[in-house]
């Protein structure tokens, strides 16, 4: 009986097996792989990829995806997929993948909209501030409500202007120079709570006092706008000395310069060279004075009005006056606001990291689940549990009473929940040696989110078939990074000679083009500076010897490099040979090069280490490969493979 029942156990398995192998559209090492998992892979790497002529059919796309494939066996066979390190790291990112499952995503669709609109429709509003610590008592909390209640009536009564009443009330520090004024926004820039409260505030009128993690608020929305989208812009600055109290003689003679470089663009001077020699942005100006895109929400709201308002490409703006100085403002280019489908993924992802935001979408998937589930909640016994708990038990728990312990609380799942599990979980979540009371008794609803969460959780790769493909994914993902590290990257890293050897026999395929042939001098001070240049004056070319002497000087931050630089390779020699751009940390007066420009020549394996070291890695890529081909066999399922639908055009 026992010799029936363990054949039939084995024909069963044969029988499954041999059913997935026809399902599969291949077979590696006897593992069968079905053809929802291949095309699913097949699509995500063939789409959207910069040229069409990448794409490759399902035919072709199969012998990637065997060597990538075997590589992930491979490293399965050897254990990887057991480590401490593997487990932790798949774990975290299926810890932040499953964050998007366990949430209502109807209500997230709904939330997404909202954050769309409002960063197509953005506010421009003034508030008053009533600085209140978010652990501040009742009686606190009150006085600062009642206050603000009080300020807004003196606005509505017109005993002050909104910006008087900000000045005189608020505690944002900067409501003394700007009155409460604050710049555009839309989504995201505020605390979730300002903005809600703006959002629903009407144009022209003020809110009751909102609630936010830094005090109350009043706002007073003054308008909503369309955005139109960003604007790279083109800026030269003359700035003050203070940001305030800026005397009037200073201003005037500021304005005085701004506008003398404003005459010479309006008569046709280059306008990146006036910035690079005349503006105080000096970041700006290394760059031709362009600055990056800018929307109407930018922080210096003189600045954002004065360039949106500009009409078209190239037009400069008259000299435009903020606290930081004086400017000149050139349009650039525009884009528009992003379509509602363009900006959906990156929305989503901010509406699931606010917590804020997020909170009413997990109370919907509780309810749900609830529901899909079966839930039931016994509020006899849990009001028993919690009117015995502070009865019986001492301010400290190191155990409960066996009658506490028995109570059932709801039921889930078709499992029960009881006092003693609940008591488990607390002690295992807090890590104490006790429990304090009043953390037991009150903790009780976010327990029950614990189970519901956690149920749904396990339940993902069997409920969700895309979740299942991108953890799969993540793990061969890790292992691939993980084995190709040891059997190919590092390989060609460690084995000298056979880089060496590589090198000795493809010397010619990477030559020297334009390059500077010299030394790069750095001193820390002119009269360093002065001593190296008169040794090499006298002849001394020698960079280690030119260093030490630098170093016998002036210290360690001196150095004489001797080398070889194409363009593009070192920004100092960018600079001083090939006239580029000028980076901060570039001195002109301590910073200095000796040699020439040469072209033609063959690199040493030191200057172009990291090609041959790439090449390299290649070849011994290639040859583990075939290893592996040889020791793994593979069955390529041809019937199954032709539906798979063809990317290619």
């Amino acid at each position: 009986m026992r010799s029936l029942t363990l054949s039939i156990i084995l024909f069963l398995s044969l029988s499954q097996l041999l059913i997935a192998q026809k399902n599969s559209v291949v077979t590696i090492d006897g593992r069968p792989i079905s053809k929802d998992e291949f095309e699913v892979i097949y699509q995500k790497n063939n789409t959207n990829l910069n040229d069409d002529s990448e794409v490759k059919s399902p035919q072709e796309y199969m012998k990637m995806f065997i060597d990538f494939k075997l590589k992930v066996i491979e490293a399965e066979n050897r254990g990887l997929d057991t480590t401490v390190a593997f487990k932790t790291e798949l774990n975290g990112y299926r810890d932040e993948l499953a964050k998007t499952y366990l949430t209502d995503v109807s209500v997230t669709d709904s939330m997404v909209k909202e954050a769309y609109y409002r960063t197509t429709h953005l506010i421009k509003a003034s508030h008053i501030l009533l600085e209140l610590s978010d652990k501040a008592t009742p009686e606190d909390t009150l006085n600062a409500y009642n206050k603000l209640i009080e300020v807004r009536n003196m606005y509505l009564n017109k005993e002050k202007t909104f910006e008087e009443l900000a000045k005189e009330y608020s505690d944002d520090p900067s409501a003394i120079t700007d009155g409460g004024n604050l710049p555009y926004f839309g989504a995201f820039r505020m605390l979730t709570s300002f903005e809600n409260g703006a959002y629903a505030t009407p144009v022209g009128e003020v809110s009751m006092p909102v609630r936010t993690s830094v005090g109350f608020h009043l706002i007073k929305v003054d308008q909503i706008i369309p955005s139109v989208g960003e604007m790279k812009v083109g800026h030269i600055m003359k700035k003050f000395s203070t940001n305030v109290d800026v005397p009037e003689s200073e201003d005037k003679a500021v304005y005085a310069l701004i506008d003398s470089l404003y005459q010479l663009v309006k008569n046709g001077a280059d306008w990146a060279e006036l910035a690079k020699e005349y503006s105080d942005d000096k970041l700006a100006a290394q760059n031709g004075g362009i600055m990056r895109f800018i929307s109407q929400e930018f922080s210096v709201a003189e600045f954002a009005e004065a360039a949106f308002a500009l009409k078209k490409d190239g037009e400069v703006a008259k000299p435009v006056r903020t606290k930081y100085g004086w400017h000149l403002i050139k349009r650039i280019e525009t884009k528009p606001p992003l379509t509602f489908d363009e900006a959906k993924g990156e929305l989503t992802k901010k509406v699931k990291a606010d917590p804020t935001r997020s909170n009413y979408s997990k109370l919907r998937f509780i309810a749900n689940m609830k529901a899909e589930y079966g839930y039931s909640q016994y509020d006899e016994n849990i009001k028993s549990f919690q009117n015995r708990t502070k009865a019986e038990c001492p301010d400290t728990l190191y155990s409960i009473p066996q009658q506490i312990g028995s109570l059932v609380l709801l039921k889930f799942a078709g499992k029960e929940y009881d006092v003693a599990s609940y008591f488990k979980s607390t002690m295992e979540k807090f890590n104490l040696p006790y429990i304090l009371k009043t953390i037991f008794v009150n903790g009780l609803d976010q327990y029950f989110e614990e189970i519901i969460t956690t149920h749904e959780n396990s339940r993902l790769e069997v409920k969700y078939p895309e979740f299942s493909y991108l953890i799969r994914e993540y793990h061969d993902g890790i292992l691939l990074f993980s084995i190709m590290e040891t059997e190919v990257w590092n390989k060609a890293i460690q084995d000298s000679l056979g880089l060496l050897n590589y090198y000795n026999q493809h010397k010619d395929k990477y030559p020297l083009g334009e390059h500077f042939d010299g030394l790069l001098i750095k001193c820390d001070s002119e009269e360093t500076r002065k001593v190296v240049e008169k040794a090499i004056a006298d002849g001394n070319t020698d960079a280690e010897s030119l260093q030490a002497l630098a170093i016998n000087i002036g210290g360690n931050k001196n150095s004489v490099v001797k080398g070889r630089w194409e363009k593009g390779s070192n920004r100092y020699i960018d600079f001083f040979v090939f006239k580029g751009e000028k980076s901060r940390d570039i001195k002109e007066n301590l910073h200095f090069v000796v040699g020439s420009i040469k072209n033609g020549g063959i690199k040493t394996l030191d200057e172009a280490r990291g090609l041959y070291i790439s090449d390299y890695q290649g070849i011994i890529e290639e040859e583990w490969l075939k290893g592996l081909h040889q020791k793994y066999q593979v069955v390529i399922n041809e019937k199954m493979l032709r539906k798979v639908k063809s990317l290619k055009k």
